[in-house]
Order: C-alpha cells, then structure tokens, then sequence
C-alpha cells in the first residue's frame, strides 16, 4: 500500500462507523414516510382499517423535514464522535461520513416512497376492498349490466397510499360496487348501481381534507 492509499483508507469511515451510519440514515428515511407507510399498517395486520389515520398526509412536509433533521442530528454527531476519538481532524472524513449518512437516508427513501408503498398500498387496497366491498361486488356480478361506472378527478395526492385511503371512503358510500384510484393520474374510477346510488353521490365521500373531488365527462 502506497503513501496516497494509505491516507485515502485514513479520511475512510470505518466499516463500524459505516453501519452507524446506514442505521441513522434508514431511521430518518422511515420518518419521513411515516405518513405514507403508518396507515396502512393496521390493514395490512387486519386490526381495522384506520381510515382517519389517511389525513397524516397533510404533514408530509413535516415528516420529511423531521427526516432531514434526523439525517443532520446524526451526521453532527458522527462528526463529532469522529473528530474527538481521532488524534487529527480530516475535512474529508467528516464529509464522506456526511454524505454516507444522508446518501442512504435519500436513497432508503426514495426505494421506501417508491417501490414499497406502492408495493403495500396494492395490498391494502385489496384488502380494504374484500372487507368493505365483498357484498357489493357479489351484486355487481349478478347485476353487471345495471352498474354504471362514473370517474372522477382527486386532487391532493401525492403518494400511492393517499389512493388506499381515498377508495375505502368511496366504498363506505351506499351502492358503489367497487372503487379504484390511481394517485399518479389522479383519476378515480367508481362503479355504482345506479338504482341506489348517483354519480353526484361521491362528491360527498368522506374523504380527508386535502383532498378534492370532481366528476368528469367520462361517465357512463
């Protein structure tokens, strides 16, 4: 080992220090999708459907500013458990311990946001629509050419698990047979029996605050 690498290894964090880290990042990535991620546990469990819980999404920002502050606490404190255990300082060390840090904390989250809640919003919806639904969908099969589907605009979302909470208020309105949501598009497509049920119905679904409904000119 030459002069050059034996200094880069030394402005390395340590493998110890590494995992540290990796663990400081994961914990403030799991904060900032608390919203997203912590209604849908109690139906993934199946101790209720915790609808109401579907409203910790008007603090999104609070939850990702949370995250950053944790990512921010943690690097300060490695900083200065590093810089106090070492008998010489190094600017590069503390900055690659730095950027570890807030590296896996952004990349956790991105991989959380973005391939687990929708991996988990796909499942609850299930769910949500087999506890609450079944009955109706057995109507809808034996009354298929009587339903009418009706879509609508939401507005508000901004993550696959808004979706989830969204098409378990459609459900609770009398006569929708079933309901789904897309959060990208921000379109909802509900089927309904028309015999007890109209299109201006889901206007009043009870869905959170954020959130804003509109009929379109799709309907059927």
């Amino acid at each position: 080992m030459n002069k050059n690498e034996k200094k880069a290894d030394k402005e390395s964090p340590t493998t110890d220090e590494k995992v540290h880290a990796g663990k400081y990042g994961i914990l403030g990535a799991f904060v900032a999708v608390i919203c997203c991620i912590g209604p849908l546990v109690p139906i993934l469990l199946g101790v209720g459907s915790a609808t109401a819980l579907f409203g910790l999404d008007r603090y999104k920002p609070w939850f990702i500013g949370l995250g950053l502050l944790i990512l921010g606490l943690a690097s300060w404190y490695a900083v200065h458990k590093q810089n106090r255990c070492c008998a010489e300082k190094s600017v590069a060390r503390n900055a690659r311990m730095v950027a570890t840090i807030f590296g896996i904390g952004i990349g956790t989250y991105l991989l959380l946001q973005y391939v687990a809640v929708p991996a988990l919003s796909s499942v609850a919806s299930s769910k949500i629509a087999a506890s609450q639904g079944s009955a109706n969908q057995s109507a809808e099969r034996s009354r298929n050419a009587e339903s009418q589907e009706v879509t609508l605009i939401v507005e508000g979302m901004t993550c696959a698990g808004c979706s989830v909470g969204v098409e378990a208020a459609f459900l609770e309105v009398p006569g929708v047979l079933s309901a789904k949501v897309d959060w990208k598009t921000g379109k909802a497509t509900v089927r309904i029996d028309p015999k007890t049920a109209q299109a201006e119905d889901l206007l009043n679904a009870d869905v959170e605050d954020q959130y804003s409904l509109r009929l379109t000119d799709e309907t059927e």
